[in-house]
């Protein structure tokens, strides 16, 4: 009993830490992948089809805010023209039903943790996942990442009961979790690995099992197949486009984005469990791993198979980012809960062992609790694209001419005041991934006689470009300091903080202390001679 109150309490934390400015940035989606992707997909369907036609990423996420948007806002079809005038109360609901997930998550661990090991192991894994804080910041997003993370982990408490049990119920929960869980995110297919380590794992402690085992790969690959259909059925329907994007997502991922760190992907994600876990629950879940391994090699093999798979396969990629080993991150908090149960275990009394255990679980969450906190009451500051907005409205003259540089929303000036401003011809399309690439000086001479008097930067493009080494896009921003006569800087970083360097992760996650509220530096330029 007392654990269920201790795994309420934690609970608890974790549905503050995931709600807490939870309406961060609204009415503007400013993270561009939740602006541009399931969201505003789900409200396109009250048009009147089921049909995505974005597969990118696949579309379980789309068809829940769909059904929750049905509930939440009716049956008719006057959702979309709600959402083109106020996307807020959308993006809100989206929010929400992600945060409830990840709390969700929080339990599933718990779970797993006392499935795998024990119930005082499975708390402390819940802990970690509690507070951990790349967990915590995309449980404020509408996005897939954290979502995934509830069905692998029931994936993974399903592989061991196919190893431990073999019913043939335990072969459809675990071939029905992985197919939700890809029809979610692609790359949960890993999980595809430790069913097959269980059915191995199986046979081994068996011989006789052999045909039942290859029968309940059979019943699992049919269940995956089914649940996947449901969640995706216009992937198998529409499958021409659908292989044509996931092939162009697939592209993209074997090629490098400008600006990011010249590492391997293996370094990388290494070195994002150092802050998106922590330093103390990375080292324990690896010194966990090898405690599960060393002490139940099966049950180790099954917790350490979909991480490191995971792992070896998105570090070969050549563009990373921390959120996408996110769903790995419910068996490395197992892993971790197990090693730090481990060693309270090794203190002579039971009493001795629960206040070790106390001490170790609140060392291994401090890191992340810490940052979380952070974060949370960063976010309920105005964002610097809001003050930048507000700037423009209250110094630019109606109808002037002003350049902004593609780090903000696509309807940033259609509101208020700022729609009076002429900004539209600005001559830079989406999706803008080659903006850089295609800064010249002469770009501003072209402001200045297009009567484009005021030129908004953002560190998010001017970072990406100069940490690439552009030539060009360096002369560009030398000649704009240079044909400016004013620059009004709005900076998001606390007085005396060095600024954070470009990084696809933390200059958008905002971990770092040195941030003081959300959103890039920006620079407000005004061109010398300009009307």
């Amino acid at each position: 009993m007392r654990a269920w109150w201790v795994l309420g309490a934690i609970v608890v934390l974790a549905l503050a830490l995931r709600f807490w400015n939870l309406d961060h940035g609204l009415p503007y989606a400013y993270n561009a992948d939740e602006e541009l992707h399931f969201v505003p997909v789900a409200v396109k369907m009250f048009g009147g089809s089921l049909n995505p036609r974005y597969f990118e990423n696949p579309p379980a996420l789309t068809y829940l805010l769909f059904v929750v948007f049905k509930l939440r806002f009716g049956f008719g079809r006057d959702l979309i023209a709600q959402f083109r005038a106020d996307p807020e109360a959308a993006f809100l609901t989206a929010r929400v039903v992600v945060a409830l997930i990840g709390t969700l998550v929080v339990g599933l661990v718990y779970w797993a943790g006392a499935r795998f090991s024990d119930r005082r192991a499975g708390l402390a894994a819940a802990a970690l996942m509690a507070v951990a804080f790349l967990p915590v910041f995309y449980s404020k997003h509408a996005l897939n990442d954290v979502v995934t993370m509830a069905p692998v982990t029931v994936a993974l408490v399903a592989c061991l009961l196919v190893f431990e049990q073999g019913r043939w119920g335990h072969w459809v929960l675990a071939g029905a979790a992985i197919g939700v869980a890809i029809a979610t995110k692609y790359t949960a297919g890993a999980m595809l690995v430790t069913l097959g380590v269980a059915a191995v794992l199986r046979v081994l402690a068996d011989r006789g099992e052999l045909k039942r085992a290859l029968l309940g790969l059979v019943v699992a690959g049919a269940a995956c197949g089914i649940a996947f259909a449901l969640l995706n059925p216009f992937a198998i329907i529409d499958h021409s486009a659908a292989l044509g994007q996931i092939g162009g997502q697939s592209g993209q991922a074997a090629s490098g984005k400008l600006g990011q760190d010249q590492v391997t992907g293996w370094e990388y994600y290494l070195g994002t469990f150092t802050w998106g876990l922590g330093w103390i629950p990375a080292v324990a879940a690896v010194a966990g791993g090898g405690l599960m391994l060393w002490r139940d090699w099966r049950r180790g093999l099954l917790l350490v198979a979909f991480p490191l798979f995971l792992f070896l396969f998105l570090g070969h990629e050549a563009r990373f980012f921390g959120r996408w080993l996110l769903p790995a991150y419910p068996a490395l908090c197992v892993l971790a809960g197990y090693a730090v149960w481990v060693a309270a275990e090794q203190l002579r009394s039971p009493r001795a062992q629960l206040g070790g255990l106390l001490v170790l679980v609140v060392a291994m969450c401090a890191q992340g609790l810490v940052s979380s906190v952070h974060l949370d009451r960063l976010l309920g500051r105005e964002d610097t694209r809001a003050q930048a907005k507000r700037y423009l409205e209250a110094n630019v003259p109606a109808r002037a001419g002003v350049a902004i540089e593609p780090f903000v929303p696509a309807d940033y000036l259609r509101r208020g005041r700022a729609a009076t401003l002429d900004w539209r011809r600005y001559p830079v399309k989406r999706p803008f991934q080659a903006y850089e690439k295609k800064l010249r000086p002469a770009r501003v001479q072209k402001y200045v006689d297009g009567g484009y008097c005021w030129v908004v930067v953002g560190s998010y493009q001017k970072g990406r470009g100069l940490k690439a080494g552009l030539r060009n896009a360096r002369a560009y921003y030398a000649a704009l300091d240079a044909a400016s006569d004013r620059t009004t800087t709005i900076s998001p970083y606390r007085e005396g903080a060095e600024p954070v360097p470009f990084s696809y992760d933390k200059s958008f996650n905002y971990q770092p202390r040195a941030y003081e509220r959300p959103g890039p530096l920006i620079e407000i330029h005004h061109l010398r001679g300009c009307s």
